[in-house]
């Protein structure tokens, strides 16, 4: 029986230096470096690497140089496995890189005799969203001063064999989700002005699709509206609903509040809970009022992204500073004849 198990053994042995060289034949005295993508994050969809070699012999010829470019560090779950020959390699990943997650890159290098040679691992880098809007694109709204704005956008570069991004812009009236003008650009151009007129104190949103030769695609549409402000005085007193609603949200802590004056009048603003108790005085105080001029009230200064004008808002706090209970509150308007009431959900903090 022992005689049986020692010559198992032995067939064993044989077939692993057959399948597995000694660990001398695997010696190499050649180097190799990987240079990558800059920056973390990644700005390139499809970066390209270059993998260079030295100090390799004649008989380490040819070399079959092979990029990895890895989801996780142990290079167990590969994205994309490229193998070259030669003694150097420019190496473009022929897919996009998945949004916003961590890579990591080596090069793996064999030798004509076998011998195996790998790369210090870069990495964690994270890659960047495909698709990104810039202006006007504030997290509680937009404000801009032109009737033909101007809309940016970024995307992450591409190189060949993969085509650039082909993008299709659509400005869309929020009440009805009418699109108003419509575009079409190609990377590397990321700007685009409005060709017709839009309508001023009329909320917007806008959206880009960008789409790849490789078939990847992505749509992004504006965090919030913007306004175009009109230097005009209104044609009627208003009060508009606040907003988030509910408040507040992860972009957000307060609520705004916006309304239109049509004639010279002293306007005020409180809080009120379900029963018509005072909770909070939002004006006249915090530098405004008691009287107001025709205008349009609680936009945020042209060129900024707030959406608000922070003396018109209200953080979910009593007169005194105290944090109220979470539920549904009242918004009433009182100012040039016109009383309004607006309910809004206050989550808490």
């Amino acid at each position: 029986m022992r005689e049986a198990v020692r010559a198992a053994r032995a067939v064993v042995l044989a077939a692993a230096v057959l399948l597995f060289p000694p660990l001398a034949r695997a010696q190499t005295a050649g180097s190799a470096v990987v240079t990558g993508p800059a920056g973390n994050p990644i700005h390139d969809g499809t970066p390209a690497f270059t993998i260079t070699t030295s100090g390799f012999l004649p008989t380490d010829m040819p070399l079959q140089i092979e990029l990895q470019v890895a989801t996780v560090a142990d290079f167990t779950v590969l994205f994309a496995d490229t193998t070259v020959s030669g003694n150097s390699a420019s190496i473009v990943i022929p897919r996009l890189l998945p949004p916003k997650i961590n890579i990591w890159w080596r090069a793996r290098i064999r030798t004509a005799q076998g011998a195996i040679l790998f790369t210090d691992a870069v990495g964690p880098r994270q890659t960047s969203p495909w698709l990104t809007l810039v202006a006007p694109n504030g997290l509680n709204g937009s404000t801009v001063d032109t009737i033909f704005p101007t809309f940016i956008w970024s995307a992450v570069a591409t190189h060949a064999p993969v085509k650039p991004w082909n993008f299709q812009i659509v400005v869309s009236r929020k009440s009805d989700a009418f699109p108003t003008v419509t575009g079409s650009l190609t990377y590397p151009d990321t700007t685009y002005t409005a060709f017709s007129a839009l309508e001023t104190n009329t909320s917007y949103l806008w959206t880009v699709t960008a789409t790849l030769s490789t078939g990847d695609s992505v749509r992004v549409q504006s965090f919030s509206t913007f306004v175009i402000l009109s230097r005009f005085a209104p044609l009627a007193t208003v009060l508009y609903q606040n907003f988030p609603d509910p408040f507040p949200n992860a972009r957000v802590s307060s609520t705004c509040i916006w309304f239109d004056l049509k004639n010279l009048s002293a306007v005020r603003i409180d809080i009120l809970d379900l029963r018509g108790n005072h909770v909070a005085k939002v004006t006249p105080g915090r530098g405004l009022g008691p009287l107001y001029p025709p205008g349009r009230y609680g936009r945020s200064a042209v060129g900024s992204d707030s959406g608000c004008d922070d003396r018109l808002t209200w953080d979910g706090r009593d007169d005194n500073g105290r944090t109220v209970p979470p539920g549904v509150y009242l918004v009433r308007f009182v100012g040039d004849g016109v009383t309004s009431t607006k309910k809004l959900l206050f989550k808490g903090h």
